[in-house]
């Protein structure tokens, strides 16, 4: 018989009187508490006599000051309650708190299932969850269709018929690592709930649903209601609406083939939105991810040691996206995101745990936990120090090339014996690197940098050094400009600070001078000209303007002209813009479509060059001729064109 603890009611309690208190150590981020009593309409197993339980969560300390995270209450009479709660700081202590509806007393099940969480369940084939271990899990709600809510049509959830075969349902897929048998549990967290399911091969990939192949259906409606899945005893592979006599809402396991894919669909009939949870058995296991990393050293001091974390996950069927890292409250940093954390330090002393959970590129998440124990600081050892030999500057604005040299003094040196020569020596770290015998830096960039110390005690002193910066080299290559073909621009550098400067036009058409400050260029199309100032320490500067060229093809053909000696439109010739380079051909046919004039690569504009209205050494007769003429632009665009021409006397 419980009594009350003496703290006040939960928030969704309505009174304490008798209470019961349990504690567990946090191990993954999330956890579902279920507390199972007469489940007297729930149809499943009672899990003890409790009529009406009620349910708590809290963190804080015990005796002290706890703060509530999660509550709940059997108001419904059902026997069977379940909490859910995210977020927890992995190697904290929780607290469980258990009482009764109305003073209702009685004995229960608890059960805690701390999980990490698979990767969020898609409502459709295409976007299912992809597992990637047989780890027990919880989906807190559920809710619609989907895109496509009638993808199981074609099996015991749907009658063909082209209606919804989903109502509230969520996808999982997975890959199967070995093979061998397969069995489930889906137990929903509303013992009322009635939930369906289906299970797929997917023969073309492991989101490739357009051929799914039932494997197994399960729709079957109360008394069979309730938990659900397969199992190693049922005979059959599907039941259908009704709960007719020998089905009891499991089917047959089923074989596993490793390397092949495979989906379930899993179904609130009752579409009440409430989720449900998941426990796998049998002997395939699903393919994905090794989550491993090693800690080093694997002991140390607090506030003086560094921890490096090295990852050595591997996935052999795909790739590691991402590296989620919990190194505690008490870790500086706690989180991290990343393949390759910064060292870590701890402002406590204790046992400590360190979290991994990776992530692939097809959506499975897996975690792995090791333990640290962090040793009390090195205060009362002799206080080492660090001491700043030279510092170098950077050479230009972002050159990188800076240099710190340091050496260590007092503290306990490590020693080494070289045939009977002992040389004693300090370990050294940029910062917060790998520890090693180097006690000079180079190659680092501007901005304050954190030199550590370390003696074989583990012990630490820091100094921050900041390294300087010239000013940055600023070129300038003048305004973006717009032009018409044919013009010439003037490219004009500059560069700031005042110093002297050597200047290259790097890119751009027809300069004139490229390793001139100033010069001209001819652009046929559109482009960026592009001007290098490098100063005598080898520091430079980049800048680019943009040229945009108009280009105008126009071409003009007189369509009259006299030859007749007066000197007053005597020749036939071709003008166009200053764009316009040469006439590649020009030819003159009379009306019967004899050639009778041919000119190659004239040049344009030019009324001395063109067709004098004669043929074969004899004066044309007036009247109408044809010309054809392609004109060719410095953009080599060679315009083709025709017409009538008149000759007259």
């Amino acid at each position: 018989m419980a009594t009350p603890s003496g703290y006040g009611s939960a928030t969704c309690w309505s009174a304490t009187n008798t209470d019961v208190w349990f504690r567990f150590r946090a191990f993954f981020t999330d956890v579902n508490i279920t507390i199972i009593g007469t489940n007297a309409r729930g149809g499943g197993t009672p899990g003890g006599t409790m009529a009406r339980p009620m349910v708590a969560l809290y963190r804080g300390i015990c005796g002290g000051t706890i703060s509530e995270l999660e509550c709940g209450a059997d108001l419904s009479g059902n026997g069977v309650l379940s909490i859910y709660q995210g977020g927890l700081i992995v190697g904290l202590d929780y607290y469980i708190r258990v009482d009764g509806v109305n003073s209702s007393t009685g004995t229960f099940q608890l059960c805690i299932n701390n999980f990490n969480p698979p990767a969020l369940p898609g409502q459709d084939c295409r976007t299912a969850g992809v597992l990637c271990d047989k780890s027990p899990f919880v989906v807190q709600k559920v809710s619609g269709g989907g895109i496509d809510p009638d993808e199981a049509f074609n099996s015991c959830l749907g009658d063909n018929s082209g209606t919804n075969s989903e109502s509230s349902s969520v996808w999982f897929t997975w890959k199967a690592a070995t093979s061998g048998t397969l069995t489930f549990i889906l137990k929903p967290l509303n013992p009322s709930d009635d939930i369906d399911f289906a299970v797929y091969e997917l023969p073309s990939g492991i989101h490739v649903c357009d051929d799914k192949v039932v494997l197994r259906c399960n729709a079957t409606a109360p008394p069979c209601a309730g938990p659900t899945g397969l199992n190693l005893t049922d005979p059959d592979i599907t039941e259908n609406l009704n709960c007719n006599a020998g089905e009891n809402g499991f089917c047959k396991y089923i074989d596993m083939v490793q390397g092949k894919f495979y989906a379930l669909v899993v179904n609130n009939f009752t579409n009440t939105g409430v989720g449900f949870g998941v426990e796998w058995g049998g002997t395939g296991e699903f393919a994905g991810p090794e989550s491993n990393f090693g800690i080093y050293p694997p002991s140390g001091l607090k506030c003086e040691t560094d921890f490096q974390v090295i990852d050595s996950s591997q996935f052999a069927t795909g790739s590691i996206i991402r590296w989620t890292w919990n190194f505690g409250k008490d870790g500086i940093p706690q989180t991290y995101v990343g393949q390759f954390p910064p060292p870590i330090r701890y402002n406590s002393f204790g046992e400590k745990f360190v979290t991994l959970t990776i992530e692939t590129d097809i959506g499975c998440k897996v975690t792995e936990i090791r333990r640290l124990y962090v040793e009390p600081c090195c205060e009362d050892l002799p206080t080492l120090q660090l001491v700043i030999d030279s510092t170098r500057d950077l050479t230009c604005f972002k050159s990188n090339d800076g240099m710190i040299a340091v050496h260590g003094l007092q503290g306990t040196p490590f020693d080494e014996d070289l045939n009977g020569v002992i040389t004693y020596y300090y370990q050294y770290s940029l910062n917060g690197q790998d520890f090693t015998s180097t006690n000079r830096f180079t190659n680092l960039p501007a901005g304050k940098h954190t030199i550590y110390v370390q003696d074989r005690k583990g012990c630490l002193d820091t100094l921050e050094v900041t390294i300087q910066e010239p000013p940055e080299v600023i070129a300038n290559a003048g305004t973006d400009l717009e032009i018409n073909l044919g013009e010439i621009i003037d490219l004009n550098g500059s560069a700031f600070p005042n110093d002297a400067y050597t200047y290259n036009w790097l890119r751009g058409q027809n300069i004139n001078c490229s390793v001139c400050q100033n010069t001209t260029a001819l652009p046929t199309k559109d482009g960026y000209y592009t001007v290098l100032a490098t100063n005598d320490r080898g520091c430079f500067g980049l800048d680019s303007i943009f040229v945009h060229v108009i280009k105008n093809y126009d071409v003009f053909t007189p369509n009259v002209f006299s030859p007749n000696g007066d000197n007053i439109n005597d020749l036939f010739y071709i003008n166009g813009p200053k764009s316009l380079s040469k006439i590649d051909l020009l030819q003159i046919f009379d009306r019967w479509g004899n050639l009778i004039y041919e000119g190659k690569d004239l040049i344009p504009n030019n009324p001395s060059v063109g067709w004098n209205g004669r043929a074969g050494g004899q004066a044309c007769n007036p009247g109408v001729y044809v010309y054809v003429v392609k004109a060719r632009f410095l953009d080599d665009y060679v315009e083709s064109i025709s017409g009538d021409l008149t000759l007259l006397r």
